[in-house]
């Protein structure tokens, strides 16, 4: 109600009859602590007012839909009923290990997971369709994890 006052008053000088640029004291008081009440009561509106538009997010928008939309048009190929993917190939020196802390999250829980090699034809296509070229990565129903995750990380993602 407050700001509804306060937009009327700061829009429509001439209808509230008011000219700010000459309150007298006890009017000047009087708004000034009708400003004050309403940042108290809504202190969202500095911080919005202070930060501005977020034109990043908006860029990205799209690109992150159409992300969204291919990781649920390959689910069933990548996933293929697993909690994770993990992408994995012959000469990557951290897939040993990224496997191993896989095996045994899913050993310590209910997660489960899939390999796929990239060095197989399969592989190497489903990754080429994530537009992924180095092993190793995860994919998940909501985002694809680039590079080796430590086990903390994925025991989060997998056990929330």
């Amino acid at each position: 109600m407050r700001l509804t006052v306060l937009l009327c008053a700061l829009a429509l000088p001439a209808a509230a009859q008011s000219d700010f640029a000459r309150l007298s004291t006890a009017e000047r008081i009087a708004f000034g602590a009708e400003v004050r009440a309403l940042l108290l009561a809504e202190p969202d509106i500095v911080g919005a007012a202070m930060a501005g538009p977020d034109y990043t997010a908006n860029a990205y928008q799209d690109e992150a839909r159409a992300d969204l939309d291919l990781l649920a048009a390959l689910s069933d190929q990548v996933l293929q009923g697993a909690d994770i993917a993990i992408f994995t190939a012959t000469d990557c020196a951290e897939c040993g290990i990224a496997l191993s802390e896989l095996q045994t999250i899913s050993d310590s829980s209910k997660a489960t997971f899939i390999d796929h090699n990239m060095s197989s034809i399969e592989g190497a296509a489903l990754a080429s369709k994530l537009g992924m070229t180095d092993a190793p990565f995860y994919v998940m129903t909501d985002r694809i994890l680039r590079g080796h995750m430590p086990e903390i990380v994925l025991r989060r993602y997998l056990t929330q």
